[in-house]
């Protein structure tokens, strides 16, 4: 296990990339913002699993998180960013279709996650188990 000393550092080098009036705020109010993720909802069980974690998670801490699935588009995005809220692009695999969609609208996100690259292989639309969702909620939690 990481100490806490670690990830606190690990955070502030992720925040480096952040505008220094949101720096500022993170660093004050000693908490992280609000996140948005922007989930792929592909046809694989990959696409699946990243949109079912993001409900869960959006469904348990409806004060810190929101779900939207890429292929509703991102006119939810643009609000989630004026109200401050970080944007997570939680892609299921190496297509990246979250990201390519926020690219498409010009937005980038502050942080990327792939759900193949926590082990969860690309398969059929049926191989959704609820370890994986609790492992990307894990994921996205520490992100």
């Amino acid at each position: 296990m990481e100490s806490k000393g670690k990830k606190q550092n690990e955070s502030l080098k992720q925040d480096e990339t952040l505008p220094d009036e949101l720096k500022e705020a993170k660093i004050s109010s000693g908490k992280k913002r609000n996140t948005l993720i922007f989930a792929c909802s592909g046809l694989s069980n990959t696409g699946k699993l990243t949109m079912q974690a993001a409900s869960t998670l959006a469904f348990r801490r409806p004060d810190m998180y929101r779900a939207v699935a890429a292929l509703k588009g991102t006119d939810a995005v643009e609000d989630a960013l004026s109200e401050g809220f970080r944007v997570l692009a939680l892609n299921g695999c190496e297509d990246r279709c979250a990201t390519k969609k926020l690219g498409e609208a010009g937005i980038q996100a502050e942080v990327h996650l792939m759900v193949t690259e926590l082990g969860v292989k690309k398969t059929t639309p049926s191989d959704v188990k609820s370890e994986y969702i609790e492992k990307i909620i894990r994921a996205i939690k520490e992100a």
